[in-house]
């Protein structure tokens, strides 16, 4: 006869058991990956609202033996609530003692970007909404008598340089003269935020009442953990028939007109480290104005419009050390 007491306490004994090891490998397991010289790589997750093209994971070693060839493989994407992004320069450098071997297609640098000094770029010409792409390099480590046989360890950088695009809309809204007791008090309304590093945003004060001029702020601020490189293109579209933006050419920007009463207007400008801002002065068209001096419309609504096209470059780190010899670690 079995004892099924017995068969029970060693059946928990043995589960006990089985949660130790998973609870220590749980805390324990990386380190003593790292201590084999194996890298664990990092589980991919979606980019937040501030990342437009990143680096989800790093598939590297943390340790390599002098004269040891090994590799490397880095999980590129684009945002999923972003745009496309096009003109992708992938780029390893900051090589110290190693050399790459070899790596996907080669190109220049991005003259926007960062001097390459020993590394080397990847051309990726575009990564639709939500694309993951996989670059892989090989490389070489040199020998111990290069590094004196002693504790050496490379900070090993990577950096994307992109084009992208942020877009926005504004709605706004004047006031008739007959309508004016009828409504609130004039409100600051935001626009939309877009996905990617550099947020694009628009406010003013509306309602604006009869005879009062509407003045709308633009807020492009770089809320990413790199810089804008290069000029931005600003583009505006609006209903050229309803409103305009007043003084356009004197702020420095051209001006195209459709059939269809669309007008598009569009200026280089320079995002700083942190970001810029601009004030548009926007005026009805005098058959709009007209209107609202009478009584024949209460309010008039329409949509701005915006979208800004610039370069980005972002930058990121890894440690690889070198074994002494006899190896240790």
């Amino acid at each position: 006869m079995v004892n099924k007491k017995g068969a029970n306490s060693g059946g928990i004994a043995a589960g006990a058991m089985v949660l130790v090891i998973i609870v220590g490998l749980f805390f324990y397991g990386p380190l003593i990956l790292n201590s084999l010289g194996i890298s664990v790589v990092p589980s991919a997750v979606g980019l937040n609202h501030t990342i437009a093209v990143g680096v989800l994971s790093v598939n590297a070693p943390t340790k390599v033996s002098p004269l040891s060839t090994f590799g490397m493989t880095f999980l590129v994407a684009n945002n999923l609530n972003g745009k496309a992004a096009s003109n992708i320069y992938f780029c390893l450098d900051n090589l110290g003692l190693f050399k790459i071997l070899s790596s996907p297609e080669t190109s220049s640098p991005n003259p926007n970007g960062n001097a390459i000094t020993s590394g080397r770029c990847v051309t990726i010409p575009s990564l639709a909404t939500g694309d993951i792409l996989s670059e892989g390099f090989t490389l070489s480590a040199p020998p111990a008598n290069y590094y004196g046989n002693i504790q050496y360890s490379q900070n090993i950088g990577y950096y994307l340089n992109f084009s992208y695009v942020s877009t926005a809309s504004q709605q706004l809204e004047f006031v008739s003269q007959s309508a004016n007791g009828n409504y609130p008090p004039p409100d600051i309304v935001p626009s939309g935020i877009t996905a990617g590093p550099i947020m694009f945003s628009s406010s003013s004060s509306q309602p604006t009442l009869y005879g009062q001029d509407l003045e709308l702020g633009i807020s492009l601020n770089n809320i990413g953990i790199g810089i804008p490189v290069g000029n931005t293109q600003i583009t505006i579209s609006l209903n050229g028939d309803i409103i305009n933006i007043t003084g356009a050419n004197s702020l420095g920007f051209t001006v195209k007109s459709f059939p269809n009463g669309t007008a598009i207007f569009s200026k280089s400008i320079t995002i700083g480290p942190t970001g810029t801002s601009i004030e548009l002065p926007i005026s009805l068209s005098s058959s709009e104005y007209n209107k609202l001096s009478g009584s024949s419309v209460p309010y008039i609504q329409t949509n701005v419009h915006f979208s800004v096209s610039y370069s980005y470059e972002q930058e990121g780190y890894f440690p690889i050390s070198l074994y002494i010899n006899p190896y240790s670690a």
